[in-house]
């Protein structure tokens, strides 16, 4: 090698040696190179936990990476995103598919932890009942066969959870209040005919989580979640997910012919009904 060819080689790898450090600084200090703009952008985390653990992760906008994390599954815990909207969805085997759009910001977690994904299953019949049989009156044989959470029942009285005191402002409307139950986090949950609400009391604060189609006639907060809530129309059973970020995410966990009373047990991961399947009338019990 001559010794120009050895003094532009030298003067090269110091050019890269000065262009790359600052990159790498950059990037372990929290930032990336907004190439559309030219500038330098803060990154952001992202922290997702899911109950069961070992869901796999797919994040469509880390395809394009050139370098991008494999196998992804929870829990996660992702570094040095670019701001913006990531669609993740998670699956397991055997479970219902979970999916929704997250958004990045500059210098900040976004966290998914709250995740609790419900298997895919289908009615066991635990007993019969004659099909003459008026599933409105029937009742349970003994609570404690099936480990009953009786605090998770729903109610069709507000006074059950809020005095007058409490309701003296007018805030809250209940004119047509089919029935209402409370979450682990003291939020109650309301019913109407054809819409689902969360309330807030301590803030006093009402929202709509969905206008429905079909009456809903069964209502159940679950005893160890506060982020899902399970309604039931004449002949389903629906899960819906409180956390309101792109969308409410919302499950079909079952159908059945006629749908009548209903409980879960202490656990939260059963759900007993009496109804109508298969032309049979009978107790049946739905794990989730």
């Amino acid at each position: 090698m001559t010794p120009k060819q050895r003094f532009w080689l030298s003067r090269f790898f110091i050019a890269v040696f000065l262009i790359t450090t600052p990159l790498i600084l950059a990037y372990a200090a929290g930032y990336h190179i907004n190439w559309r703009y030219l500038k330098l952008e803060r990154t952001g985390l992202l922290e997702i936990k899911t109950e069961p653990a070992k869901a796999k992760a797919t994040i469509d906008e880390l395809k394009a990476w050139l370098i991008k994390p494999k196998d992804l599954t929870t829990p996660l815990k992702l570094k040095n995103l670019r701001p913006g909207n990531y669609t993740v969805k998670l699956d397991l085997e055997g479970y219902h598919s979970w999916k929704k759009t997250l958004t990045i910001n500059p210098a900040e977690t976004t966290f998914a932890k709250n995740i609790r994904l419900f298997k895919k299953s289908t009615p066991e019949l635990i007993f019969s009942l004659p099909n003459e049989t008026d599933l409105t009156l029937a009742d349970w044989a003994k609570d404690n066969d099936y480990s009953l959470n009786s605090k998770q029942l729903s109610t069709s009285s507000i006074n059950y959870f809020l005095n007058d005191k409490q309701l003296a402002d007018n805030w809250l409307d209940t004119q047509g209040l089919k029935s209402v139950c409370q979450l682990t986090n003291k939020k109650l949950a309301l019913a109407k005919e054809f819409e689902l609400w969360l309330v807030d009391v301590e803030e006093k604060e009402t929202t709509l989580l969905g206008r429905f189609s079909k009456p809903i006639k069964q209502l159940i907060c679950l005893p160890d979640n506060d982020n899902y809530l399970i309604y039931g129309h004449d002949s389903s059973w629906e899960l819906i997910e409180l956390d309101n970020r792109q969308n409410h995410n919302i499950w079909r966990l079952a159908e059945l012919q006629q749908l009548s009373k209903s409980a879960i047990n202490k656990k939260g991961d059963r759900l007993y009904f009496y109804g109508r399947l298969h032309d049979q009338n009978g107790l049946f019990s739905l794990e989730l």
